[in-house]
């Protein structure tokens, strides 16, 4: 008796040539980070938080988890970080400090809630005017808590599990993503100053394609891992800044208009503008020839200076 096993080639058949299947690219696990372009577990409603950059308020929480890090000045040349979160957010970030307008025409194109704590008389206004997802602390407290260890107004911190609780995700990329570059890096340390005591600078880690953040000459880190802030990309965005004239140190920062910009993009560098047509629209960037940059994937911390700002590059 002969047996014919399935799915074989009887024996007076000749041999066939393997098939050769197409390549199939093999999709990464998870989904992708709006903020990043890099996958992750799971992507979460997209929240910016206003945390403190005193020097009582060092090292923060959570700003190096952050997928995108706004830094700008707020009054008598001392600066404020608006930190973005989506991707696999850390459940703690602080401290968090009051708005200012400027911050809230960025918060408003990215659609974010934004976490605070009070903020100038305009700002509490313009959140309401400009239909900005409010979260501060004086209307929510059970989002936020305070760390006796520190002194107040250095010690509110928000737990974001609790205030992005059944809001709906985004899962739209405000940025276009790429590749990381190969070869070695144009510029080794980049670095500038908003202020006394706000002296901010980058040195690039060639194998891990990252910028080591440092501040007032040392270490930039994370008061809870205790590791140092890494940052894929780094933008410096030229814009004016103009004093109030109310008698206060109060300024306004023109984030909607154009204007100057230098990129340095996991080791790239390329230099060209910016643009921000209103409050709604999201700011573009462009390099010399006028094309939208496009980001390596990773994390991005953008510099709002003021146009005259002296940066070194080395």
């Amino acid at each position: 008796m002969t047996f014919v096993l399935y799915g074989c080639a009887q024996e007076s058949e000749q041999p066939q040539d393997p098939v050769e299947l197409p390549d199939t690219e093999v999709e990464e696990p998870g989904v992708t980070d709006p903020l990043t372009g890099q996958k992750v577990s799971e992507v979460g409603p997209l929240i910016a938080v206003m945390v403190d950059n005193l020097g009582p308020a060092r090292p923060q929480t959570g700003l190096g988890e952050a997928g995108v890090v706004y830094e700008m000045e707020t009054e008598a040349k001392i600066t404020r970080f608006m930190a973005l979160f989506a991707g696999d957010p850390p459940s703690v970030v602080g401290p968090v400090r009051s708005a200012r307008s400027y911050y809230l025409q960025i918060c408003k194109e990215w659609d974010a809630i934004y976490a605070h704590v009070g903020g100038s008389k305009d700002a509490v206004a313009n959140i309401k005017r400009w239909g900005i997802r409010d979260l501060d602390q004086y209307a929510n407290k059970g989002e936020f808590w305070r760390d006796k260890s520190r002194k107040a107004p250095h010690n509110v911190y928000l737990n974001i599990d609790k205030a992005t609780a059944g809001k709906d995700p985004i899962m739209d990329p405000h940025w276009r993503f790429g590749d990381l570059p190969d070869g070695d890096p144009d510029y080794q340390k980049i670095s500038f100053n908003y202020g006394k005591n706000y002296n901010v600078s980058y040195e690039f880690v060639a194998d891990k394609k990252r910028y080591l953040r440092n501040i007032n000459g040392s270490p930039h880190s994370d008061r809870e891992s205790g590791e140092q802030i890494a940052v894929t990309n780094v933008v410096l965005q030229y814009a004016d800044h103009h004093y109030r004239g109310d008698g206060s140190a109060r300024i306004d920062i023109q984030v909607i208009g154009s204007g100057r910009a230098e990129y340095f993009l996991a080791g790239q560098y390329q230099e060209g503008s910016w643009r921000k047509d209103s409050i709604d629209s999201p700011t573009k960037f462009y390099d010399s020839n006028g094309q939208e940059i496009i980001f390596p994937r990773g994390n991005t911390w953008v510099q709002v200076l003021r146009p005259e700002t002296a940066v070194e590059k080395l």
